[in-house]
């Protein structure tokens, strides 16, 4: 949905919602605490992390502008948030209540498809980023996040939507560790790199070390 923040108002003008403004690195919500509202970026960046025991940090996702995140929780029957979301920008965030969203839905029925279509894909992500959490070495977890994206973006020229910290928290690996694997895995004719795009070279190659 891509969207000026005052079209996205006006889209939903109709039902009842609340406006909060964020600073970066404020708490949106804390892991466990209730959901019971479906919230919308109006403006800046919300990211969903969970934070470990350990102080080691798990990147989930990033929603930016039109971007929805709570709507699984709060229609799930525990209601409560499974990590912490965080505005990693000054944002803007727009809150509506499920029984409100549920009525607004009801009455637009091809905003509804397009907010399915949207969940569904949410679901097919995360399920890419458990399968990458459960690989052992970061040279499978890095070789699945690459073929899964080349998938995603029809190339093998890998766009990096995001910083390398924050590829580091979703690959559940440690900063440095991310940084010496990829130099390991260009020396040895996987792949090559430039700022924020990664090239893969062999990816029947990065395929067989998921089989490992």
């Amino acid at each position: 949905m891509v969207m000026s923040k005052d079209d996205i108002l006006r889209f939903f003008e109709e039902s009842p919602y609340t406006v909060i403004n964020y600073s970066k690195n404020d708490v949106i919500a804390l892991e466990g605490t209730p959901c019971t509202k479906v919230g919308l970026v109006l403006d800046g960046e919300v990211d969903i992390k969970r934070i470990l025991s350990s102080n080691n940090v798990i990147h989930l996702s990033s929603f930016t502008r039109g971007e929805f995140f709570g709507e699984v929780i709060a229609f799930s029957d525990t209601n409560k948030y499974p990590a912490t979301v965080l505005a990693s920008k000054p944002s803007k965030v727009m809150f509506i209540s499920k029984n409100d969203f549920i009525s607004f839905c009801s009455h637009n029925p091809e905003f509804l498809s397009m907010f399915l279509n949207d969940l569904t894909n949410k679901i097919i992500n995360l399920n890419n980023s458990i399968t990458g959490l459960s690989l052992t070495s970061i040279r499978q977890k890095i070789a699945n996040y690459l073929v899964v994206e080349s998938k995603n973006q029809e190339s093998i020229f890998i766009k990096l939507n995001m910083t390398k910290q924050k590829l580091s928290e979703k690959l559940g690996v440690p900063r440095p560790s991310l940084s010496r694997e990829l130099i390991k895995m260009k020396d040895d004719g996987l792949i090559d790199y430039a700022q924020d795009v990664i090239k893969i070279i062999d990816i029947n190659e990065l395929k067989s070390i998921l089989m490992q």
